[in-house]
């Protein structure tokens, strides 16, 4: 458990410094969409946003890397006991 934690440190970690480096340009298909002015019409809501500033961001991360550990981690343990 502790090489989990330790693991899992260490992904925070990168997240505090890679996370300046993200582009703020849009990806390619945003892009396009935005030169021949189409419009996007989710069929789906996030309901957390990515956040506006370095300290939302870290905190979203935080989020998603700790429910998605989590669920992971859930669903290997139903595996191994299976």
């Amino acid at each position: 458990m502790r090489t989990v934690i330790k693991g899992l440190i260490i992904i925070i970690i990168l997240l505090a410094i890679a996370l300046p480096f993200a582009s703020n340009n849009p990806d390619g298909l945003e892009a396009t969409m935005e030169k021949v002015g189409l419009e996007e019409h989710p069929v789906y809501e996030a309901p957390l946003d990515y956040g506006e500033t370095w300290g939302q961001s870290i905190v979203m991360g935080l989020i998603g890397i700790i429910l998605v550990f989590g669920v992971s981690y859930g669903l290997a343990k139903l595996i191994k006991e299976a």
